[in-house]
């Protein structure tokens, strides 16, 4: 009965070694395991986009982040839409690799894959809240990369970039237009290439974000030295961290 006894206990401790093993190794894993390689098809909007995956056309919402709208049936085009819009084209149709990574949930509630997305191994969503394209938003199961996010998100918040520039613009639910306070942005940010220069800028903090949002590249040519710095010669902001 004894001997017994212990063969159950040493079976129970196995398998509950197995157990912990397995979460430990679930817990531990890479998020290059998450991931696959996808081919653009259609940038939609700063935060959604349609990738060919494995064959197969998805559309994709970029997990945690949240940009303006363009286009929205009920919402239309709010402040920094366009250029948040333009700024995920541009990374995503240079890139010469693009991959999605998968967290918990995989799809929401209209069907569309979420994921993070990688374009030539940065993060399109660090990316965007850098230059104060996004901010973060709806959180749900999938947190992986919240805390990082977080952080650069809080750097653009307290350096006022983009959306960050007038208060109350940026709420809890997405963005309020009405709050959209006038002229705060450079002027030439309508202006075409080609009609653009230092001069058209007040600070080097001014240029400098202007020169972000329109990479890769200098299609401005605002960068003489190529040293990633546009404008030196400009004076800096009154504004200090």
């Amino acid at each position: 009965m004894k001997k017994l006894f212990t063969s159950i206990l040493l079976v129970m401790l196995v398998v509950l070694t197995g157990c912990v093993g397995q979460k430990n190794a679930a817990d531990s894993a890479s998020p290059k395991q998450f991931q696959t390689a996808a081919q653009l098809v259609e940038a939609v909007d700063g935060d959604t986009a349609k990738f060919k995956i494995d064959g197969k056309v998805e559309t994709v919402r970029f997990l945690l982040i949240n940009t303006p709208r363009t286009h929205h049936p009920k919402l239309g085009k709010q402040p920094l839409g366009p250029e948040a819009s333009a700024f995920t084209k541009n990374l995503l149709t240079h890139a010469h690799r693009i991959t999605l990574e998968f967290d918990v949930e995989k799809s929401d509630k209209y069907g569309r894959m979420l994921a993070y997305v990688y374009a030539d191994g940065k993060s399109v969503q660090e990316e965007l809240l850098k230059r104060g394209l996004a901010r973060v938003g709806y959180i749900y199961e999938s947190r992986r990369h919240l805390a990082d996010f977080r952080k650069v998100e809080n750097v653009a918040k307290t350096k006022h970039l983009g959306i960050w520039k007038c208060p109350g613009y940026v709420t809890d639910h997405g963005f309020d237009p009405s709050k959209w306070c006038e002229n705060i942005l450079p002027a030439p940010v309508k202006k075409p290439v080609g009609d653009v220069d230092c001069t058209d800028f007040k600070t080097k903090e001014e240029a400098q974000w202007f020169f972000e949002i329109h990479q890769p590249g200098d299609p401005y040519k605002l960068d003489g030295d190529q040293d990633g710095i546009a404008c030196e010669q400009l004076p800096a902001s009154s504004y200090r961290e």
